[in-house]
């Protein structure tokens, strides 16, 4: 099965532990969760079944695997590490999509894909506590392992793993927030918004994945760890940065919650880079555009043209290239078997593409 295929199943995997961990929960509360996982419509009528790409827990059941985690047997029950690593893709899914209902409100996006975003169905007080609820629900995934035989203490290190990248996350979204209304925002202060806000999520799917075909204390292999950790790392890094790209520059039709980020002045490297960089009269034209409330969407195509004169796009281009060879040198340190490596080669071309080529 090549990359794509890979990526197809372990995305069904987790789609289908997503479906059976929140089946039976009836309170609408559920229901608007259900709606924004793309599972009913507004008024909780099913929607006909669609693929769902299931990223950060396919990341989290490709680490188990290459930790040693037993594939499923689809004639017998699944075995113990299998079942911990779903629980594992779960929990991550779940953080990810909590932090994503959350982001909408903050940032104002009215849709999520195409569609609504949660909170401009329900309003903005609905969205949190769906938000809050998606997040109590990625720890209850965790604490669930113990039913599938897991040690207290394995749960109990999956657990803390699970909690210091919400941390994370949390400062990285403070520090985005705060960036918004700031001009004097550095490359390295962008990096390590990006690196809490985005590589965090994607380092604990790795080392939860890991955790969970480990030893009964969640240790794993430490130099498994180390390896694919800074290997999610600099993965969920480079997502979030060509993200910001392809608002920007990408082709086809636009992610609408990611053109919203640029109107609302959410700081992206390549702006940060020509704000800290770029010839003084570029950086006052820039700086005047983000000085307005928000940005006019008739002024970003002259945001490109400046990004561009200001070598920008070059530089963010080859910050991309950076984090895929430290992704790479990761996976080297990290020893795992040509397999796996493969896969895990083939997450990066799929994240962040001829971006990074």
């Amino acid at each position: 099965m090549n990359s794509n295929g890979n990526l197809r199943a372990a995305s069904a995997t987790v789609e289908k532990a997503l479906r059976e961990f929140m089946e039976g929960r009836t309170l609408p509360l559920y229901t608007m969760m259900a709606y924004h996982l793309g599972w009913v419509d507004e008024h909780g009528e099913p929607v006909p079944p669609a693929e769902q790409e299931r990223l950060r827990g396919a990341i989290c059941l490709f680490a188990a695997q290459a930790a040693g985690a037993d594939r499923p047997d689809q004639s017998t029950d699944q075995p113990a590490d299998h079942r911990e690593a779903t629980l594992s893709a779960t929990a991550i899914e779940l953080l990810h999509n909590y932090s994503l209902i959350h982001s909408d409100i903050q940032e104002g996006n009215p849709d999520r894909g195409v569609k609504p975003a949660l909170w401009w169905v329900w309003g903005p007080a609905q969205g949190i506590n769906a938000g809050d609820g998606m997040h109590a629900l990625a720890r209850l995934a965790i604490f669930s392992m113990g039913d599938s035989g897991s040690s207290p203490e394995k749960v109990s290190a999956a657990l803390k793993t699970l909690d210091e990248a919400t941390l994370l996350l949390c400062e990285g979204a403070y520090m985005d927030t705060v960036f918004q209304e700031q001009l004097a925002v550095s490359t390295a202060d962008y990096m390590k918004m990006a690196e809490s806000l985005s590589g965090s999520v994607v380092a604990a799917a790795v080392r939860l994945g890991i955790m969970a075909a480990g030893d009964a204390a969640g240790g794993g292999d430490e130099m498994l760890l180390d390896g694919l950790g800074e290997f999610g790392l600099k993965l969920g890094t480079a997502m979030r940065i060509a993200e910001d790209y392809a608002v920007l520059w990408g082709e086809g039709e636009r992610d609408s919650a990611a053109q919203g980020r640029l109107i609302a002045k959410k700081k992206s490297l390549p702006v940060v880079h020509a704000l800290e960089n770029a010839e003084p009269s570029i950086r006052r034209e820039l700086g005047n555009m983000y000085a307005q409330r928000v940005i006019d969407p008739a002024s970003i195509d002259r945001v490109r043209e400046v990004l561009d004169e200001s070598g920008s796009r070059e530089y963010t281009e080859g910050v991309l290239r950076d984090l895929r060879g430290d992704a790479d040198q990761a996976l080297t340190k990290s020893e795992i078997d040509d397999d796996s490596r493969a896969g895990f080669e083939g997450l990066i071309e799929h994240a962040v593409g001829r971006l990074a080529s």
